[in-house]
């Protein structure tokens, strides 16, 4: 996860790392994000590739015991962007909500994140309202998910 969090590519569309410009992330600030994490489920996103399984990303969802827990993800192996790995996981993900029964989730994403944005769009995520930062991110909602994401 550091040596994905380490990469440019990936940390331009990640909050803290992009838009704050914290850029590569050292050991001490990786554990200390990792240790501030609480009620909340990840998953090592991992692909088959011939005899072997590597793992190339993350999903996780955070914020359990809120009305709407909130999904973040990232594919780390930027050759693998647009393959469909990062839909995967998030569904994946989603399908995990539904079996503990949520039917709400919610993510914010950075406006210049193109990539996530059409991944969520395509999976029904609606714009809730401009996040924190105004005209820099946007907060997506997908209410009572739907069966026909979950089955795909």
């Amino acid at each position: 996860m550091l040596a994905w969090r380490s990469n440019p590519l990936v940390y331009e569309d990640l909050y803290t790392q992009g838009y704050l410009r914290e850029g590569p992330l050292g050991w001490s600030k990786h554990l200390a994000w990792w240790n501030s994490r609480y009620n909340w489920r990840i998953w090592i996103i991992q692909v088959e590739e011939s005899d072997y399984t590597r793992s190339v990303g993350v999903v996780s969802v955070s914020q359990l015991d809120s009305w709407a827990p909130q999904i973040g993800f990232y594919v780390g192996e930027i050759t693998l962007w647009g393959k469909g790995v990062g839909k995967e996981a998030v569904l994946h993900a989603l399908k995990w909500l539904k079996q503990k029964k949520y039917s709400r989730v919610r993510t914010t994403v950075l406006q210049t994140n193109e990539r996530s944005l059409k991944l969520l769009a395509s999976l029904g995520f609606q714009r809730m309202r401009e996040g924190r930062l105004g005209e820099m991110e946007v907060e997506l909602f997908l209410n009572n998910l739907p069966e026909k994401v979950l089955t795909t």
